[in-house]
């Protein structure tokens, strides 16, 4: 059985559609996955100067290890910080979105 060229250019496009859906596939899952760094959250700046400084409390603690990333912060996390009440966690639970 011999292949036309037609043929094999199909099979090519079909190679070529295959290698775009996995790397659109993967490029997805990557950002899905990846971790927002606190200071680079895209709303750091929309919310209030309080928990501004709460979120660069946990930055640069004085008594525990540092938190990174946005995603790390726990409820539990946050009202450990002095100075730091239910309004602010309101605050940071809608930016965040959950």
């Amino acid at each position: 059985m011999e292949v036309t060229r037609d043929e094999y250019l199909k099979a090519l496009d079909i190679v070529e559609a295959y290698h775009k859906q996995v790397f659109l596939f993967d490029a997805q899952l990557l950002r899905k996955n990846a971790k927002t760094k606190i200071r680079d959250w895209d709303k750091f700046w929309e919310c209030s100067t309080r928990l501004q400084n709460n979120l660069q409390c946990m930055i640069f603690p004085k008594t525990r290890e540092p938190i990174e990333y946005i995603e790390d912060i726990t409820r539990k996390l946050f009202m450990k910080q002095r100075n730091v009440g239910r309004k602010s966690w309101i605050e940071f639970s809608k930016l965040r979105g959950y």
